[in-house]
């Protein structure tokens, strides 16, 4: 049996937002993969191994413990951490007869099995459903587009390619040009395009944090995020949004006594409510950020709707904000096109995780989008912003003659309507009563990491045809009295 090495090449990056524990964890898992610290060999001390490297002796109890959960070393008590035996120790009994993966546990994902189906029902039954957050029918960007993809469909045998993991060069340059326009220092080298930003959200959570870590995240916030960051194992913190929007002296009394991984924030036109955050708070979040060395995700799909665009987060901060958008809500969701601007530290990390997953998104599509965004675009743009501008004005003229006054709705922006019912009336039994009167919506709790929302809902603006805004609320203020 191996009592030890004679050198141990841990190269940590202290610049890095990865954590130091996840590096050390990662690098010792290579090595012994790769066979170059052999079953039996004795780990140095917990202490002796903090000392040399010059971190706290709780960062590589941390990686430890994680080398042993996936049964890559054992430890005991008096004798240290060994490298384990991998020929078969922790698999699964091959000689049950039952198939191993019958057994695995179901996914806890809270109320989401419940929004779902949800989403399915509106599509069929004759109600004026208020569900999914979709652009609307008009303005339609469809003739444009068509002549975009029209022009970029010659070179089949360049768009039909894979095309490179990290995007289309002419796209992530023009992408990096508008996000410059909005005050953000971003190279082309620093945009990842995505299949969706759903993906980026993905690649982030697997990133930054491990399964038990701790995460910030906005009460309420976008149900997508929360699922994906539940089936990551991540525990999440809820911090309230109020009309500015989320509550950073809150976050800062977590980051005083706690040491979350990432906070996740949509800071302009949030989903649900059509908050935006002032000045003030994405100024100290920013600052806060920095100060605890705590990166800030920032998912903005709807920020160049907004009738006066705020500069995003990024723009305060290249090194500490992973920016997020898509183009599924300014364009079309079938797209499934998006992308992540990241510091270079984990941009790499992330661009090796999106490979796992798709090697590449659409070159066809991120051909097609970028010659839009030089033809039609921003005309799109100025007519959705008018669009949805005209569309809440309906929305409130109704709410304000149809709905009793214990049924309130927040002020904001973008998409959705944020309502909160009385005390009285819980949101799931008012959308019993709505469906039966032939209207639909999400109700609250959805939106909430632990508990709340039971007398909150979500009307989305923008499924239905304009005309029938107006009759869509009367049917909600009917099922309410």
């Amino acid at each position: 049996m191996r009592t030890g090495w004679s050198e141990l090449a841990l190269e940590l990056d202290r610049g890095s937002i990865v954590p130091i524990y996840r590096q050390m964890y990662e690098r010792l898992r290579e090595l012994i993969l790769a066979g170059a610290l052999p079953e039996g060999t004795r780990l140095p001390p917990e202490r002796s191994l903090a000392e040399r490297l010059s971190v706290n002796r709780s960062t590589v109890v941390h990686a430890y413990r994680d080398l042993a959960a996936d049964g890559l070393i054992e430890q005991r008590v008096g004798s240290g951490s060994r490298v384990a035996a991998l020929g078969g120790g922790g698999r699964p009994d091959r000689t049950s007869g039952v198939p191993w993966w019958v057994t695995l546990p179901p996914w806890r994902v809270g109320q989401f099995p419940a929004v779902l189906g949800e989403l399915a029902a509106s599509e069929h039954g004759g109600l004026i459903a208020f569900v999914q957050g979709v652009p609307p029918a008009e303005p339609s960007p469809l003739a444009d587009l068509s002549r975009s993809f029209a022009r970029v469909g010659g070179d089949v045998n360049y768009v039909l390619t894979y095309g490179d993991s990290e995007g289309y060069a002419p796209l992530r340059e023009a992408i990096a040009v508008r996000m410059r326009g909005r005050g953000c220092p971003v190279d082309p080298r620093d945009v990842l395009m995505l299949t969706g930003s759903t993906q980026g959200i993905t690649l982030v959570a697997q990133s930054l944090a491990e399964p038990g870590d701790e995460i910030v995240v906005e009460a309420p916030t976008y149900p997508g995020a929360l699922q994906i960051f539940q089936i990551a194992g991540l525990r999440a913190i809820s911090v309230p949004v109020d009309e500015d929007g989320m509550r950073v002296d809150h976050v800062e009394a977590i980051l005083r006594t706690r040491r979350p991984r990432f906070i996740y924030t949509m800071p302009s036109i949030h989903n649900p409510t059509g908050a935006t955050m002032n000045d003030d708070r994405r100024t100290r979040l920013v600052t806060l950020a920095r100060r605890y060395g705590v990166p800030i995700v920032e998912d903005d799909p709807y920020g160049e709707l907004a009738d006066s665009p705020v500069p995003p987060l990024l723009a305060r901060d290249a090194e500490y904000v992973l920016y997020l958008s898509s183009f599924s809500k300014t364009i079309a969701p079938s797209l499934r096109l998006g992308w992540l601007v990241a510091p270079r530290t984990i941009y790499e990390r992330l661009l090796l995780r999106k490979q796992s997953y798709d090697m590449a998104s659409s070159m066809y599509i991120q051909a097609g989008v970028r010659d839009y965004l030089e033809t039609g675009y921003d005309a799109h743009i100025d007519a959705l912003r008018e669009e949805l501008l005209q569309r809440r004005a309906i929305a409130r003229e109704a709410i304000e003659r149809w709905w009793p006054p214990t049924m309130r709705v927040a002020n904001g922006d973008g998409y959705y309507l944020w309502g909160t019912a009385p005390r009285e009336l819980r949101a799931r039994v008012l959308l019993a009563s709505a469906e039966r009167a032939g209207a639909s919506f999400l109700f609250g709790e959805a939106f909430f990491a632990q508990s709340g929302g039971d007398h909150n809902f979500r009307v989305a603006l923008t499924p239905v045809a304009r005309g029938a805004i107006a009759e869509g609320i009367r049917r909600i203020g009917e099922a309410a009295r």
